[in-house]
């Protein structure tokens, strides 16, 4: 086993080690056994591979395919081809602008359809039930694409205590993470719906006298490569940053393991305001919980 890293600043304090193993071998009950209801990061290294985009999604074709898809990244107006110009020089004293959080369902149908279906250890996903989509999906598959040097902004934990599946396509990125149990030193940001995110917002140059306490964070550092998906679990608060020109989908997800935590978000952040009482919201995920465990636990 690899000795923890240390940062230059006597913490937080690293280790290298992350499971990775084929889903082929892993299979759904040892998964769910082992890495989903104990909330423990896993790395999956062959669940895309039935995706076409593992062979046709290349920043060449982006460009040469859908370079005039309009983009807005970081308030600035892009195509699609200035963006992959723009990631082909990125470096780490001058990043490309990082496309985000891109809502795949704006994306043409054609480039959906090479990302279907999710891989099986996204699901099943009690979000896309149908006691839970009456009115709007709560999954959101989402795209990035990024040069290297670029990274995510934000230390967080997904909304509503969500587990996040990070699926690799090109490049590479390096993942930081810290489970749950340290929460009492990523200091959340106060008010509404702020407490999955840190007011720390780069791990490597932290403020040591503001952040006296993220010095004694425990925490995994791994990188993450084409043709692999991270299950990064409810409540693990993570962040990335970009080593090679990358291409990445996320999806969200709830099960038996977190919902309990997801209904007490819901019922904190997003019922309050709404036409019902948060009692109710309360009561009838507490009741679609109990029955999908029942008929659809994974």
């Amino acid at each position: 086993m690899k000795s923890p890293v240390n940062d230059v600043r006597n913490g937080p304090t690293f280790s290298e080690e992350i499971d990775r193993h084929k889903w082929s071998q892993l299979g759904c009950e040892r998964y769910v056994r082992e890495y989903v209801d104990p909330l423990k990061p896993v790395v999956i290294t062959d669940a895309i591979e039935h995706w076409p985009a593992r062979s046709k999604w290349t920043f060449d074709f982006f460009r040469d395919h859908y370079g005039n898809l309009p983009l807005e990244v970081d308030g600035r107006q892009l195509s699609m081809a200035q963006l992959i110009a723009e990631v082909g020089a990125s470096t780490p004293q001058a990043p490309a602008p990082y496309l985000r959080n891109y809502a795949v369902e704006h994306l043409p149908e054609a480039l959906q359809a090479d990302i279907a279906p999710m891989p099986s250890c996204t699901g099943p996903n009690w979000l896309d039930n149908r006691l839970i989509t009456v009115r709007a999906s709560m999954t959101f598959p989402e795209l990035y694409i990024g040069g290297k040097g670029a990274k995510f902004p934000v230390l967080h934990y997904d909304g509503l205590h969500t587990h996040a599946f990070l699926m690799q396509i090109q490049g590479v990125k390096e993942y930081v993470g810290f489970a749950p149990d340290q929460t009492p030193y990523m200091y959340s940001r106060s008010g509404p719906e702020q407490n999955n995110i840190s007011e720390i917002n780069d791990v490597e140059n932290w403020d040591t006298n503001r952040f006296t306490l993220f010095g004694k964070a425990k925490g995994i550092r791994f990188t993450l490569h084409p043709g692999e998906t991270l299950f990064m679990p409810s409540g693990w608060w993570h962040t990335a940053r970009i080593l090679s020109p990358s291409i990445t989908i996320s999806i969200n997800g709830a099960n038996a393991a977190n919902w309990s935590a997801f209904r007490k978000d819901f019922c904190r952040y997003y019922a309050p305001g709404r036409r019902l009482p948060p009692s109710f919201y309360n009561a009838y995920l507490l009741f679609v919980g109990k029955l999908l465990a029942r008929f659809a636990p994974y």
